[in-house]
């Protein structure tokens, strides 16, 4: 395995210091260069150093102009400041240079949905699924999106794609359990909490969850306050 192909996996893995650390080494060597100080950068995100992650972005922008995955990447700097309008910039300077990268539009679909556009999340996530219908984070958040319109029947459809491509990404199990408790479908709740509880067995909340959906099932007095969102992963 090549020096960058090991920093790929640590990066895979979140082990992203491990990463920032082979891809340091790859640039001193000039080995897959322009690749290496993007990845840099992505490593310095997540590590939460948005600076320097910023200043390896437009270093790899200089050296590669229209190259739409490093502007892309900036974007998502930017919406981890909060600083949405240059975020939209970089987006549109990505898509610019290429209007068909899956990726752009999921993180479009998550800018909009930052702006509270419903609306328009879901359709940069339709465009992003309609390049690459097998994306289980973009399937996911396009659920959550359709989910908080009210469009139940569609979320839970989302959903049920990403368990078929994935099905141990718990987060989908809890959306729909969600889904069921806001629609008092309680026997459907409890069979989806409970695949959530095979995959996060310590997660209290879904442990006091299921006490008070057994409590409903014989005493409809007993409410239930519902949260119908993923569990918060990256960006």
């Amino acid at each position: 395995m090549s020096l960058y192909d090991i920093g790929d996996q640590l990066y895979f893995e979140g082990r992203y210091q491990e990463a920032a650390d082979i891809f340091r080494e790859c640039i001193d060597k000039q080995l897959e260069l322009n690749s290496s100080i993007n990845y840099l950068g992505c490593c310095e995100l997540q590590l939460g150093n948005f600076e320097q992650a910023l200043g390896w972005f437009d270093e790899v922008i200089g050296r590669a102009p229209h190259w739409e995955r490093p502007h892309m990447n900036k974007s998502r700097v930017f919406i981890k400041q909060g600083n949405l309008i240059e975020a939209k910039k970089c987006l549109d300077d990505a898509l610019q240079i290429n209007p068909e990268h899956e990726d752009v539009y999921y993180y479009l679909g998550i800018y909009y949905e930052k702006c509270d556009d419903l609306f328009k999340a879901e359709e940069a996530y339709n465009k992003s699924l309609g390049i690459d219908a097998n994306q289980p984070e973009t399937l996911l958040n396009q659920g959550i999106v359709v989910s908080r319109q009210g469009k139940y029947v569609e979320a839970i459809g989302y959903f049920q794609k990403v368990i078929a491509l994935d099905p141990n990404e718990s987060d989908a199990y809890w959306n729909i359990t969600q889904i069921y408790v806001s629609t008092k479908d309680y026997n459907q709740a409890l069979l989806y909490l409970d695949k959530y509880m095979f995959l996060n067995k310590d997660d209290e909340e879904a442990q006091e969850l299921r006490v008070t959906l057994e409590r409903e099932m014989t005493d409809s007095r007993t409410p239930i306050t519902k949260d119908i969102s993923k569990r918060e992963t990256s960006s």
